[in-house]
C-alpha cells in the first residue's frame, strides 16, 4: 500500500513540475530549474526563473501568482502529497548561475564554473576552471592545472563563477531595487486567499 501511494505521489508531483514549467515558459521567462523538497518539516515547490532583461520582484510575484492559480484550480490528489503548509519560492539564478543539466554546460562553453564532486577528482572535490567540452556523461574543465574531465554521476553541485571588479573600500549600503545580482534577496508576501492553504510565500529575487 505505501509502494503504491508512494508511486501515485512521484506521478502528481511529476505532473505538478512539468506543469509548472509549462506556466514559467508560457509567461516568456526561462524555466532554470523547479523542484519540490522538504525543509525544517514543510513542503516546498521552489521554482527558479530567468530572462534577458534580468529578474526582478514584480517577474517573481507573476510567475508566483500564476503557479498558485494552477495549485487552486488542482486542490486536489495532484498537489495533495504537498501538505496543508506549504512554502512556494520563486526566484533568479544571479550571476553565479546553478548548472542543472547537460545542456546548460553546454550552453556556456568557454565561461568558468565551479563544480563540487562527491568522490575525490584528481586529489580534490572542488573544481573551478573554464568549461572546454560537455556531454552527456560529464564536462571538462579547462583548470589551472590542466584538462580535468567530471563525470555528471559525481557532481554534486554546480555554478558559474562570477569575477567582478577589483575590491573596492567598504561604502555605506545603499538600498536597491535592481536586477540579477550575486547575493540573493528574499521577499515575502502574505497570502491568506489561496484555497491551498498556502500561508506564506518566499520570492527570491535576485
Amino acid at each position: 500500500m505505501k509502494k503504491e501511494n508512494q508511486r501515485k505521489n512521484d506521478e502528481f508531483l511529476s505532473q505538478t513540475l512539468l506543469a509548472t514549467e509549462k506556466i514559467v515558459v508560457d509567461l516568456g521567462y526561462e524555466c532554470v530549474n523547479v523542484v519540490s523538497l522538504r525543509e525544517d518539516g514543510r513542503s516546498v515547490l521552489r521554482i527558479m526563473i530567468d530572462s534577458i532583461g534580468g529578474i526582478d520582484v514584480r517577474d517573481c510575484e507573476t510567475v508566483s501568482k500564476a503557479v498558485n492559480r494552477y495549485l487552486d484550480a488542482n486542490d486536489t490528489a495532484e498537489t495533495a502529497y504537498l501538505g496543508d503548509r506549504y512554502y512556494l519560492e520563486v526566484s533568479s539564478p544571479g550571476l553565479e548561475r546553478p548548472l542543472f543539466t547537460p545542456a546548460d554546460y553546454e550552453r556556456f562553453i568557454g565561461k568558468e564554473a565551479r563544480v563540487k564532486t562527491s568522490e575525490l577528482v584528481d586529489g580534490r572535490k572542488t573544481h573551478v576552471g573554464f568549461i572546454a567540452d560537455s556531454n552527456d556523461k560529464g564536462v571538462t574543465l579547462d583548470t589551472e592545472q590542466g584538462a580535468r574531465y567530471l563525470p555528471f554521476a559525481d557532481v554534486m553541485r554546480a555554478n558559474l563563477v562570477f569575477r567582478g571588479l577589483e575590491p573596492q573600500p567598504p561604502k555605506k549600503a545603499k538600498k536597491r531595487n535592481g536586477k540579477n545580482g550575486k547575493n540573493e534577496k528574499t521577499y515575502r508576501v502574505e497570502n491568506n486567499s489561496s484555497k491551498t492553504a498556502i500561508e506564506e510565500e518566499q520570492l527570491r529575487c535576485s
